[in-house]
């Protein structure tokens, strides 16, 4: 038998399965609390719990991560430094400013190409060198994006040249990414972003990528490991460390694989409910549907492919919070979920169960000043974090224990109320929240019961009771809230999509905004004879998600479906992932100036890394099909993928002045995918 190990380090867990590759089945999964900062204590955790006699027996293992994600999203990357070469003015796009305001170390010199490939203007190297000797010992990596460098990187690759000259020492240089390594689409300053973020990224994940091996030598696992990117393809864990970039929404990803293997649905829609957030995202005809624009993670345009997602700061551990009495006396307006996650009270009371001996008694009481910070159950604890604090900030911290501290005691002695010094405390992760969730509303419900129940039903009581509500039928209200959040979710991707039917309802020829708000009313106040049409299965993975699919077929027409090791369907999609490559080369024929003559001067290809004038259009089209093959083979080669185990796929884009004429530009992307076991 063959079995592999798939591994999956989410938010709030991190989940292992062992499948069994030639009956296509999950043998074994288990789940471990996730542990910051480092993950490897999770992963080591949760693979302790496996068989022994599977684990020791495993040939390959994939791995699915939040780490970039969160790296990107947190901003506690290393420090890098971006060089853009080339104009000014053409590096500018609407949100260049930005973004770029995030970078500290950053710089434009002169240099750059043209269409064809031509310099537009020499490389500044004297810029360069005086930027990188005043900012090398404050900086772990170099980024360098140039002006048309995937037509020409010969820009970028001298500055890589340079820099690694200028910061040796002791043998070692500093790491520099190039942009046309990573992209070979158009948009120089989105490939620098790209490229900024991947240098970031490079010694966190290598750490990461260090450790998980460490881990597995440790235990005298000799298999073969790779990492998921966020276009559903998998690479050798060398390349991963790389490339980190590209294993931005690795986690997610790993959810629609492992959807569409366990439900054996090749189209279906998947929503992941995790701690921090819901994410939906589409199979189609067993590819995922990518996103060609590339992806934005907390705010940074990248040219990185991944899946298409919609995402809401929305899940099981997003705190459910009270609301001050405003002008409307509608109770159901003043229960707010999320944004921020926080611990549960459940999970909270089952580590420390001291809790319980105080949550009843120390209410506070004010309901006029409730906000996200001050409620009438809340608790703080150290988080353990070394951050710079002020002496306000300081003198609330140090009321703050290594074990939860009630709202009540940190009240105690102080005339005021500090909401938003308890808010910075927590924006700089010095301190974490603890409070009501919708994993205690389950709780309560009795749809999960994996924590410390009493303390979700004394938490909703207290909160209820605010309310003037039945607990029972809070929890219900909070529950049914949530299905109707993540109903929009689901109904504004299947909008963008074209693939959802309101029932003839949803407003013809509305701009996107317009159709959103005709949802939101639709769902808020629901007619009894109307539904959306969801035409594709609705695969559901992560928790207890399955808890509810009662509140969901109210609102949507939709078959939904919740199969066997849902709950750790992340960890089986990272074994899903095929190896796969794709390069895109191009073949443009290039014309004289004048409108009157427009003899052809010959014809350029462009591929990744360089390119090579013909002068013939049927021999360069004959190079890039030649070229294009013979990269995505020794791809496979140096993947240990033997060819006869590989489909390679073609296809050509052309682009016509006239019709009937021969094209001026052909675009040929190929694309090659390894066989599966999976």
């Amino acid at each position: 038998m063959t079995y592999c190990l798939g591994i999956d380090t989410g938010g709030t867990y991190t989940d292992a399965v062992i499948v069994d590759v030639e009956n296509q089945t999950v043998l074994e999964s288990q789940k471990s609390l996730t542990t910051y900062p480092n993950p490897i204590g999770g992963i080591s955790k949760v693979l302790d719990s496996l068989s022994p006699d599977y684990l020791n027996a495993v040939s390959s293992i994939a791995v699915s991560t939040t780490l970039s994600t969160n790296t990107v999203l947190e901003n506690t990357g290393d420090t890098a430094a971006l060089i853009l070469i080339g104009d000014e003015k053409y590096l500018k796009t609407d949100d260049s400013d930005s973004t770029s305001s995030k970078i500290e170390h950053y710089i434009i010199v002169n240099g750059g190409h043209d269409g064809n490939g031509d310099e537009s203007a020499p490389l500044d190297t004297a810029a360069i060198e005086k930027f990188v000797l005043a900012v090398k010992d404050k900086v772990s990596a170099f980024a360098v994006s140039s002006y048309f460098s995937i037509r020409n990187p010969a820009h970028e690759l001298a500055a890589k040249e340079l820099i690694t000259k200028l910061t040796l020492s002791d043998g070692v240089s500093h790491p520099v990414v190039c942009g046309h390594e990573l992209a070979q689409s158009l948009g120089a300053y989105e490939r620098g972003v790209t490229a900024y973020l991947n240098a970031m990224l490079l010694p966190v994940t290598r750490r990461f990528a260090e450790a998980v091996i460490s881990e597995m030598k440790r235990r005298k696992i000799s298999a073969d490991i790779k990492i998921l990117k966020c276009n559903g393809a998998v690479v050798g864990i060398s390349e991963a460390m790389e490339k980190p970039v590209e294993s931005i929404f690795s986690g997610p990803t790993a959810s629609l694989l492992g959807a569409s293997f366990l439900s054996k649905r090749d189209t279906c829609l998947m929503i992941d409910v995790g701690g921090t957030s819901t994410d939906i995202s589409m199979m189609e005809d067993g590819f995922p549907d990518i996103s060609e624009s590339g992806a934005t993670v907390g705010g940074w345009k990248t040219k990185v492919r991944a899946i298409r997602m919609e995402t809401s700061a929305l899940g099981g551990d997003s705190q459910v919070w009270l609301h001050s009495p405003s002008v409307s006396d509608l109770s159901l307006e003043k229960i707010k979920l999320g944004p921020r996650r926080i611990i549960p009270l459940c999970r909270a009371a089952a580590l420390y169960p001291e809790i319980l001996s105080v949550l009843g008694d120390r209410i506070f009481f004010d309901k006029f000043r409730f906000n996200e910070y001050v409620q009438p159950i809340r608790f703080f604890i150290r988080s353990g974090a070394d951050v710079a604090l002020t002496p306000d900030e300081q003198k609330i911290y140090d009321k703050i224990g290594d074990r939860p501290t009630s709202l009540h005691d940190i009240l105690w002695g102080i005339n005021y109320l500090p909401s938003e010094i308890l808010s910075s405390l927590v924006q700089k992760k010095a301190v974490y929240m603890i409070g009501f969730t919708p994993t205690d509303v389950l709780h309560v419900l009795g749809d999960y019961t994996e924590f410390n129940a009493e303390a979700s039903a004394i938490g909703a009581r207290i909160l209820s009771s605010f309310l003037e509500m039945d607990s029972v039928e809070f929890c219900r209200q909070v529950k049914k809230q949530f299905a109707q959040k993540m109903a929009l979710e689901i109904v504004y991707f299947l909008t963008e999509k074209g693939l959802s039917d309101p029932s003839g309802e949803l407003p013809a020829g509305k701009p996107l905004s317009d159709s959103r708000s005709f949802i939101r009313s639709f769902l808020s106040f629901k007619k009894p004879y109307a539904k959306f049409k969801v035409s594709v299965p609705v695969v559901m993975i992560g928790g207890p998600v399955q808890a509810f699919v009662p509140e969901l077929n109210e609102l949507l027409d939709a078959e939904f479906l919740t199969p066997e090791f849902f709950d750790v369907g992340n960890a089986v999609g990272s074994l899903v992932g095929k190896v796969s490559k794709r390069v895109e080369i191009s073949v443009r024929v290039i014309q004289t100036e004048s409108k009157y003559d427009l003899r052809s001067k010959g014809v350029l290809v462009h591929y990744p890394g360089g390119r090579r004038a013909f002068e013939y259009r049927d021999d360069a089209v004959a190079f890039a099909r030649e070229t294009g093959r013979a990269m995505i083979e020794d791809y496979m080669r140096s993947e240990n993928i033997p060819l006869e185990r590989v489909d390679l796929t073609s296809r050509e884009e052309d682009v016509f002045i006239s019709k009937g004429s021969v094209p001026v530009q052909t675009t040929f992307i190929f694309e090659g995918f390894a066989k599966n076991s999976l």
